[in-house]
């Protein structure tokens, strides 16, 4: 299995990351030093170091109020897991039907948010405050009965524990949930592509740009050789955070269960205002004619791509997702070798393919390949946790009755991980369908999906390409809804 893993990441990543980084050093890092690039890369930064601050500052209350008892706790916290499973075109939409030139807010008030960089920071809170509470919760839960509680007990007030007792035990969380945002953010592309307008392009824009419009390849080498170290060295400061050894969470009763739990209610309404502004804005008429479409891609056609693309990588993720947790189920080199494709933006990994395989290109081989490469991770992620979890002496047990490795795994260990490949699998086939980058660059227009289908309507002017970009995303939040319902009843409780 290890052996399999090997091969296919020396074919879909080693190699062309080599490619990569080989034109990137040899033609592209002299010429990204010109001052247009520079000032791309400093606002990457800035925007990935401000939606980690952002979303950090927010995530740290919310924490502390999840550690009551409410009503209805259960089901905001799964709210806040939703953005996980919801393809970018569909909140890019959102956000324009809401903020947008033709938005919501434009036709009431006459505010247009486009191509200002307080959608951007509102967008990336929408995706990564979720990811803030999953670090941050554990964390506060152990408070109530740790150093904090102690400090309490000998008389410190509760202002006075938290900033000289609970903030420090806080800190590593606080720092780890920052700097993953700001991996998710620096490399960010769809939102920016979409939202941001040409004055708040990030790097990854950028990289497309290059591709798409002035086949532009060294530059382009040369700024994903920028981005892989800035990533490199975000990564390394994450794996140095010192760990903090959590208690069994115990949550504490509310005094005001009902208030709380409005008062909750009410922010998580403003924060997922676009996905109401999409629903509102969505003409029944529009599905109909994006169905028979004779200047875009039919709906129809999109379906069939989107279908038959997602369940081919599935296919290939599910295996890769196994052999990656199997292989590293007792901890090692290969469980930091596998997360290599997280870092990988699809930007670059659509380059390397072109660069690597060129008598491939046009190839759906090479496509299925690139989806299954960015969801496997995912997979492997959620499973390899419960692999660890099963007990030592299962498989023992079962070889000692006679039962050969793959009989013991698939009788006695896999039906108790069914769980978890569920909830990992819906989390892949969610990411496949809603894949955006790497698409763009290997498209071709009989490949176009569901994804591509609403970037292409956007390009156009008018207001019927604008309501069919509208009801194909919707359709798209849809299935993506679908998937995060069966990836949040495996998931259990917080």
């Amino acid at each position: 299995m290890a052996f399999l893993l090997w091969l296919y990441l020396g074919f879909a990543l080693f190699l062309p990351l080599f490619r990569i980084l080989a034109l990137g050093v040899g033609e592209g890092v002299f010429r990204v030093l010109d001052e247009y690039y520079l000032r791309r890369y400093l606002w990457s930064l800035a925007y990935g170091l401000g939606s980690g601050g952002l979303v950090m500052a927010l995530s740290l209350p919310l924490a502390l109020l999840f550690r009551y008892r409410f009503p209805l706790r259960e089901a905001y916290l799964a709210l806040a897991t939703l953005p996980f499973v919801l393809p970018t075109p569909v909140v890019a939409l959102g956000f324009l039907a809401l903020a947008g030139p033709r938005g919501l807010l434009k036709e009431s008030t006459g505010v247009d948010l486009f191509g200002t960089p307080w959608l951007l920071f509102w967008g990336s809170v929408f995706y990564n405050l979720g990811l803030g509470l999953r670090v941050l919760l554990p964390l506060v839960q152990a408070l109530a009965s740790g150093p904090y509680q102690a400090a309490r007990t000998l008389g410190a007030t509760p202002w006075r524990a938290f900033f000289r007792v609970g903030l420090p035990l806080l800190l590593p969380g606080l720092l780890g949930g920052g700097l993953l945002t700001f991996l998710y953010t620096f490399s960010a592309f769809g939102l920016p592509l979409l939202l941001g307008g040409q004055a708040y392009a990030t790097l990854e824009v950028e990289v497309y740009t290059l591709l798409a419009y002035r086949l532009a390849f060294p530059e382009a080498a040369g700024l994903i050789l920028l981005q892989l170290f800035t990533l490199g060295l975000a990564v390394f400061l994450y794996t140095r955070l010192p760990a903090y050894p959590l208690a069994s969470p115990r949550l504490l009763p509310a005094h005001r269960p009902w208030a709380l739990s409005l008062g909750i209610g009410v922010f998580f309404l403003l924060l997922y205002a676009p996905l109401l502004a999409l629903l509102l804005s969505f003409h029944p008429g529009a599905l109909a004619s994006a169905w028979r479409s004779n200047d875009f891609t039919p709906l129809p056609l999109a379906l069939v791509n989107t279908f038959r693309f997602a369940l081919l990588s599935l296919s290939l993720a599910l295996f890769l997702g196994l052999a990656y947790a199997l292989s590293a189920r007792r901890r090692g080199f290969l469980e930091l070798l596998g997360l290599l494709p997280l870092l990988v933006s699809p930007v670059a990994v659509g380059l390397g393919y072109l660069l690597a395989y060129p008598g491939l290109r046009g190839s759906a081989f090479l496509l299925v390949s690139a989806y299954a490469l960015l969801a496997y991770p995912l997979l492997a992620r959620v499973l390899l946790p419960a692999l660890r979890g099963l007990p030592r002496d299962l498989l023992a047990a079962a070889r000692v009755l006679g039962a050969t490795p793959w009989r013991a795994f698939f009788r006695a260990e896999l039906p108790l991980l069914w769980p978890a490949l569920r909830s990992g699998a819906a989390l892949s086939l969610a990411a496949v369908l809603g894949e955006f980058g790497v698409s763009l660059v290997l498209w071709r227009p009989e490949w176009t999906t569901l994804t591509l289908a609403i970037y292409e309507r956007l390009g156009r002017p008018g207001a019927l390409p604008y309501e069919e970009a509208l009801a194909i995303a919707l359709l798209l939040m849809a299935l993506s809804g679908f998937l995060f319902l069966l990836l949040d009843r495996a998931r259990g409780p917080w």
